[in-house]
């Protein structure tokens, strides 16, 4: 048995929450394509995808950023 002792990282909650939305959304457009659906209705799906995959990029720089500061930190 292998124990992690790595602390996880601070903003992987909501990567994975951002990451889980994003992967809802997209099958509910998908499903909404294939029936006769309201275009307001698939237009906000996109946008809500649009704004989500936004934030999560700028949540997974910021990420990146952390970890490199604490590898920073370690090193001295």
């Amino acid at each position: 048995m292998t124990i992690d002792l790595k602390p996880a990282p601070v903003l992987q909650e909501l990567i994975d929450d951002l990451e889980t939305k994003i992967c809802r959304l997209t099958t509910e457009l998908a499903m909404l394509e294939g029936e006769v659906a309201p275009r307001y209705l698939v237009h906000g799906i996109e946008k809500q995808l649009d704004i989500l995959e936004a934030v999560l990029e700028r949540v997974d720089s910021q990420q990146e950023l952390m970890n490199l500061k604490q590898n920073s930190i370690s090193l001295n």
